[in-house]
Protein backbone atom coordinates (compact mmCIF):
# COMPACT_ATOMS: atom_id res chain seq x y z
CA UNK A 1 0.00 0.00 0.00
CA UNK A 2 1.64 3.19 -1.19
CA UNK A 3 0.09 6.63 -0.74
CA UNK A 4 0.03 8.58 -4.00
CA UNK A 5 -2.28 11.51 -3.11
CA UNK A 6 -2.59 12.90 0.41
CA UNK A 7 -5.83 14.02 2.05
CA UNK A 8 -4.40 17.55 2.22
CA UNK A 9 -3.73 17.62 -1.53
CA UNK A 10 -7.20 16.19 -2.18
CA UNK A 11 -8.90 18.85 -0.02
CA UNK A 12 -6.98 21.66 -1.71
CA UNK A 13 -7.73 20.41 -5.21
CA UNK A 14 -11.43 19.76 -4.46
CA UNK A 15 -11.76 23.38 -3.28
CA UNK A 16 -10.11 24.59 -6.50
CA UNK A 17 -12.52 22.48 -8.56
CA UNK A 18 -15.52 23.76 -6.57
CA UNK A 19 -14.41 27.34 -7.24
CA UNK A 20 -13.89 26.63 -10.96
CA UNK A 21 -17.30 24.99 -11.35
CA UNK A 22 -19.00 27.80 -9.41
CA UNK A 23 -17.34 30.35 -11.71
CA UNK A 24 -18.28 28.29 -14.77
CA UNK A 25 -21.97 28.27 -13.91
CA UNK A 26 -23.61 31.49 -15.08
CA UNK A 27 -27.23 30.43 -15.64
CA UNK A 28 -30.19 31.62 -13.60
CA UNK A 29 -31.30 28.05 -12.90
CA UNK A 30 -29.13 26.19 -10.40
CA UNK A 31 -26.86 23.54 -11.90
CA UNK A 32 -27.62 19.87 -11.47
CA UNK A 33 -24.77 17.90 -9.96
CA UNK A 34 -25.02 14.17 -10.71
CA UNK A 35 -23.00 11.77 -8.57
CA UNK A 36 -22.02 8.43 -10.07
CA UNK A 37 -22.19 5.95 -7.21
CA UNK A 38 -20.46 4.33 -5.47
CA UNK A 39 -16.89 5.52 -5.94
CA UNK A 40 -17.43 9.26 -6.13
CA UNK A 41 -19.63 9.81 -3.07
CA UNK A 42 -16.86 11.31 -0.87
CA UNK A 43 -15.59 13.51 -3.70
CA UNK A 44 -19.12 14.58 -4.66
CA UNK A 45 -20.07 15.46 -1.09
CA UNK A 46 -16.93 17.53 -0.50
CA UNK A 47 -17.21 19.20 -3.91
CA UNK A 48 -20.85 20.27 -3.62
CA UNK A 49 -20.36 21.58 -0.07
CA UNK A 50 -17.47 23.78 -1.22
CA UNK A 51 -19.31 25.29 -4.19
CA UNK A 52 -20.44 28.90 -3.86
CA UNK A 53 -23.60 28.35 -5.94
CA UNK A 54 -26.63 26.37 -4.86
CA UNK A 55 -27.30 23.24 -6.84
CA UNK A 56 -29.69 20.37 -7.30
CA UNK A 57 -28.28 16.90 -6.79
CA UNK A 58 -29.09 13.50 -8.20
CA UNK A 59 -27.46 10.11 -7.95
CA UNK A 60 -27.02 7.36 -10.50
CA UNK A 61 -25.36 4.02 -10.08
CA UNK A 62 -23.53 2.57 -13.02
CA UNK A 63 -21.48 -0.57 -12.62
CA UNK A 64 -18.56 -1.18 -14.93
CA UNK A 65 -16.16 -2.99 -12.58
CA UNK A 66 -16.17 -6.48 -11.17
CA UNK A 67 -13.26 -6.40 -8.71
CA UNK A 68 -10.48 -4.83 -10.78
CA UNK A 69 -11.93 -5.92 -14.15
CA UNK A 70 -13.80 -3.31 -16.20
CA UNK A 71 -14.25 -5.32 -19.40
CA UNK A 72 -17.90 -6.31 -18.93
CA UNK A 73 -19.65 -3.17 -20.14
CA UNK A 74 -21.85 -0.83 -18.10
CA UNK A 75 -24.94 -1.83 -16.14
CA UNK A 76 -27.47 0.76 -14.94
CA UNK A 77 -28.32 -0.04 -11.32
CA UNK A 78 -30.04 3.28 -10.49
CA UNK A 79 -31.12 5.87 -13.04
CA UNK A 80 -31.77 9.60 -12.95
CA UNK A 81 -34.72 11.06 -11.06
CA UNK A 82 -34.51 14.82 -11.70
CA UNK A 83 -35.89 16.71 -14.67
CA UNK A 84 -32.83 17.98 -16.57
CA UNK A 85 -34.60 19.80 -19.41
CA UNK A 86 -32.87 23.12 -20.09
CA UNK A 87 -30.48 22.79 -17.14
CA UNK A 88 -26.70 22.75 -16.97
CA UNK A 89 -25.51 19.40 -15.74
CA UNK A 90 -22.21 18.40 -14.17
CA UNK A 91 -21.61 14.65 -14.00
CA UNK A 92 -19.24 13.81 -11.14
CA UNK A 93 -17.25 10.58 -11.10
CA UNK A 94 -14.26 9.28 -9.19
CA UNK A 95 -12.06 8.25 -12.13
CA UNK A 96 -12.09 8.11 -15.90
CA UNK A 97 -10.54 4.93 -17.22
CA UNK A 98 -11.91 3.80 -20.56
CA UNK A 99 -14.67 6.41 -20.59
CA UNK A 100 -17.51 3.88 -20.95
CA UNK A 101 -19.14 4.77 -17.62
CA UNK A 102 -19.00 8.51 -18.31
CA UNK A 103 -20.34 7.99 -21.83
CA UNK A 104 -23.33 6.09 -20.44
CA UNK A 105 -23.98 8.88 -17.92
CA UNK A 106 -23.76 11.52 -20.69
CA UNK A 107 -26.24 9.56 -22.80
CA UNK A 108 -28.61 9.39 -19.81
CA UNK A 109 -28.41 13.17 -19.29
CA UNK A 110 -28.75 13.88 -23.02
CA UNK A 111 -31.92 11.81 -23.15
CA UNK A 112 -33.39 14.18 -20.54
CA UNK A 113 -32.65 17.22 -22.76
CA UNK A 114 -30.05 18.90 -20.56
CA UNK A 115 -28.92 22.33 -21.78
CA UNK A 116 -25.28 21.37 -21.39
CA UNK A 117 -23.29 18.56 -19.83
CA UNK A 118 -19.84 18.78 -18.32
CA UNK A 119 -17.79 16.02 -16.77
CA UNK A 120 -16.02 16.40 -13.42
CA UNK A 121 -13.73 13.68 -12.15
CA UNK A 122 -11.31 13.39 -9.28
CA UNK A 123 -8.84 11.26 -11.23
CA UNK A 124 -8.12 10.85 -14.91
CA UNK A 125 -5.74 8.48 -16.59
CA UNK A 126 -2.90 10.01 -18.60
CA UNK A 127 -4.26 8.10 -21.56
CA UNK A 128 -8.03 8.39 -21.85
CA UNK A 129 -10.39 8.63 -24.79
CA UNK A 130 -12.83 10.77 -22.80
CA UNK A 131 -11.10 13.83 -21.32
CA UNK A 132 -13.13 15.50 -18.54
CA UNK A 133 -13.98 19.20 -18.43
CA UNK A 134 -12.71 19.40 -14.85
CA UNK A 135 -10.40 16.96 -13.06
CA UNK A 136 -8.39 16.81 -9.90
CA UNK A 137 -5.35 14.67 -10.60
CA UNK A 138 -3.82 12.79 -13.51
CA UNK A 139 -2.53 9.29 -12.80
CA UNK A 140 -0.97 6.41 -14.72
CA UNK A 141 -2.52 3.00 -15.18
CA UNK A 142 -2.07 1.77 -11.60
CA UNK A 143 -5.11 0.45 -9.70
CA UNK A 144 -5.98 2.99 -6.98
CA UNK A 145 -8.22 3.02 -3.93
CA UNK A 146 -9.19 5.24 -1.01
CA UNK A 147 -11.30 8.42 -0.74
CA UNK A 148 -14.33 6.53 -2.04
CA UNK A 149 -12.57 4.31 -4.56
CA UNK A 150 -12.65 0.69 -3.52
CA UNK A 151 -10.39 -2.34 -3.59
CA UNK A 152 -12.77 -5.31 -4.00
CA UNK A 153 -15.47 -3.41 -2.09
CA UNK A 154 -13.19 -2.24 0.74
CA UNK A 155 -10.93 0.71 1.58
CA UNK A 156 -13.42 3.43 0.54
CA UNK A 157 -13.04 4.96 4.02
CA UNK A 158 -9.35 5.83 3.57
CA UNK A 159 -8.75 9.59 3.51
CA UNK A 160 -5.79 9.40 1.11
CA UNK A 161 -5.48 7.65 -2.25
CA UNK A 162 -3.23 4.59 -2.56
CA UNK A 163 -2.09 2.02 -5.06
Amino acid sequence: MEKIISKEDIAKRVKELADAISADHTDILPPVMICILNGSFHFFSDLTRMMSVDCEVDFIRLKSYEGQDNSGGVSIIKGLELDLKGKRVYIVDDIIDTGTTILEAILMANSRMAKSIKVVTLLKRKVTQMPPDFYGFEIGDEFVYGYGLDNYGLNRHLLDIYF
